[in-house]
């Protein structure tokens, strides 16, 4: 891989504002553009509502939980999916309960009684959860709930909602026409398929729209919520690392679009799609300082103050791109000597391995700029040897700070506090 010297994008290929942002925050930096993610949104959305109108976006908080990406939300009359008590938390801290979806596994009778006294949209994923239900309904004079569902898929055995095909799904309407005033009203289905690009989400309309036309009769569904899985756009070098090819946002749009408007059993039905990696993916981005070179054995190698933790704390194997912003002028870069270089970590880990053969004139004070690290990173960074770094905004603006020992080792309590009895009522009162 060979590094350029620059990057075309306004300031985050100007030496002076990188270095004075890396100063003042301590380091690497995440950088994050809230016009693309804006773009990624309005596209993805308005292009599938040519097709069909009533069609919501549901951003999956899990990719990238940021308060400014609620704002963002906010701004664009947009819904959030969520999929544990904390993302619910952070969602509501944004938007109205109304545009959150509540899915994930694990909800707790607290949650789902919280969730529709604020009027989200819950997706139930287990008989337990539907005990639950069943525990607090004479609260409610009515209940509207949606059901996760899975398919007899051949490549894909999920371990989520209600399996279709073996009978499972009966059993629990049955259960549901039980509990005075609880109704069905929308069907969920994530089976993330990847390789099958945009024949993944048509085979989830398909099955959706054919299962809720059996159901139509004694349900009154009104959603059908096709889930993410969704890549969105990214650089050359990227899509070519895949075994299969990567559709575009409009490619996805147009695909599920128009298999919406084929399938959908009632012309007043809701579509609901939770993309998540291709809204923000591409919205941020990694900025790494160099702080040596050196020789070792017989290579060379680049220590940068950023960690595999913060670049790919999910350990894809896809290698990252990358672009260098160099701490020397252009007219006195004539000197720089272009080396195969192995870019490694700040931890004292040995597979603190950011990346392999990267090819180029690179010293220490020169910037690594690592591309579409927007989904997945920030938050699974651990608190590990150098915790998670700053956020800002393409002006420089601190979004959040980095994490620090005051920051991390707030919830601990100190020795000497009695927390058995008090603390756990406090917390579970929260």
């Amino acid at each position: 891989m060979s590094i350029a010297g620059g990057w075309g994008f306004g300031m985050w290929s100007d030496y002076t504002f990188l270095s004075s942002v890396s100063r003042r925050v301590g380091g690497a930096f995440y950088l994050f553009d809230a016009q693309q993610f804006r773009d990624n949104y309005v596209d993805l959305r308005d292009r599938i509502r040519r097709h069909w109108p009533n069609t919501e976006l549901a951003y999956a908080m899990k990719a990238n939980y940021m308060p400014s990406i609620g704002r963002l939300l906010v701004e664009l009359k947009g819904w959030a999916e969520v999929v544990s008590t904390f993302e619910y938390r952070v969602a509501r801290a944004s938007l109205p309960g109304e545009r959150i979806i509540f899915n994930g596994p694990i909800k707790s009778e607290q949650d789902l009684r919280a969730a529709l006294e604020a009027g989200s949209q819950i997706n139930l994923d287990s008989f337990r959860e539907i005990l639950l239900l069943e525990k607090i309904a004479t609260r409610f004079e009515r209940i509207e709930v949606g059901l996760r569902v899975c398919f007899d898929f051949p490549d894909l055995a999920s371990r989520f909602g209600f399996e279709v095909d073996s009978g499972e799904l009966d059993e629990a309407l049955i259960a549901l026409e039980a509990i005075p005033g609880v109704e069905v009203v929308g069907l969920h289905c994530h089976a993330t398929r990847r390789p099958l690009g945009v024949a993944d989400p048509v085979e989830r309309i398909e099955r959706l729209c054919g299962l809720a036309e059996r159901l139509l009769p004694r349900h009154p569904i009104r959603t059908i919520n096709i889930g993410g899985g969704l890549l969105g756009d990214m650089p050359t070098s990227l899509k070519h690392q895949f075994a299969y090819s990567i559709p575009s946002l409009a490619e996805y749009a147009e695909a599920i679009g128009r298999a919406f408007l084929r399938c959908s059993p009632a012309a007043s039905m809701r579509l609901i799609v939770e993309p998540g990696t291709s809204m923000v993916a591409n919205s941020m981005v990694l900025i790494a300082p160099v702080v040596e070179t050196r020789r070792r054995r017989d290579g060379w190698q680049a220590l940068l103050d950023t960690s595999i933790n913060s670049l790919n704390p999910t350990r894809s194997g896809i290698r990252p791109s990358l672009r260098v912003v160099s701490s020397s002028p252009s007219s006195s870069q004539t000197g720089r000597v272009a080396r195969d270089y192995r870019l490694v970590g700040n931890t004292c880990m040995e597979n603190d391995v950011l990346c392999e053969g990267v090819t180029g004139p690179l010293e220490a004070g020169d910037f690594v700029i690592f591309e579409n690290r927007g989904a997945y990173s920030l938050n699974y960074t651990p608190p590990f040897i150098v915790p998670c770094p700053a956020v800002v905004d393409d002006q420089g603006r601190l979004l959040k700070r980095a994490d620090s020992a005051e920051t991390i080792l707030a919830s601990y309590l100190p020795p000497a506090h009695d927390s058995s009895e008090e603390d756990y009522h406090e917390y579970h009162a929260d």
